[in-house]
């Protein structure tokens, strides 16, 4: 199981959004507030990316943010 939030490639500007860098191959704006559970080996789920620690920590700001 993994924890997951889509990305899309429309970006609204808004709060709940993290806009992912140029220097990544997938283009568009986490949606933190859609994260949901995910079951990636039922899912078959493929590797594609990983994205720098610097969006990570923007991603748990905004999450945090939501929880509190």
């Amino acid at each position: 199981m993994a924890l997951v939030a889509p990305i899309t490639s429309t970006i609204r500007g808004i709060k709940l959004e993290v806009v992912l860098g140029d220097t990544l191959k997938t283009h568009g704006a986490i949606l933190v507030h859609q994260i949901k559970s995910f079951d990636f080996l039922e899912r078959e789920a493929i590797f594609i990316e990983r994205v720098p620690e610097q969006i990570i920590e923007q991603v748990k700001t905004v999450l945090k943010a939501i929880i509190d």
